[in-house]
């Protein structure tokens, strides 16, 4: 998976990550969630601009990047539930 960019934010209660999966041109997958809980996604079709001005307003926002090594360590489990979750979407058409 090309990932565009995976954040998480641990400040008090919140403890979430937000990221983007670049599928093609213009073409992303958003996938965020509570770490650990199920993760919602949403497919997008904006150009890099869009998506970087995105990803400047989630680390406005708390969100610090992680990447893929240090994503294993804080959150061992997301790949799997990324997988559950891009599966169903999939099967329900809303990928």
């Amino acid at each position: 998976m090309n990932y565009a960019f995976i954040g998480w934010c641990k400040e008090d209660t919140h403890d979430k990550v937000w990221g983007a999966i670049e599928l093609g041109t213009a073409k992303y997958v958003t996938f965020w969630g509570r770490r650990g809980k199920k993760l919602q996604t949403k497919s997008l079709n904006i150009s890099s601009y869009g998506l970087t001005k995105m990803i400047r307003q989630k680390t406005a926002k708390g969100y610090a990047s992680v990447d893929k090594t240090n994503l294993d360590k804080v959150y061992p489990e997301f790949e799997q539930d990324l997988e559950k979750t891009a599966m169903w979407s999939m099967l329900m058409g809303t990928v």
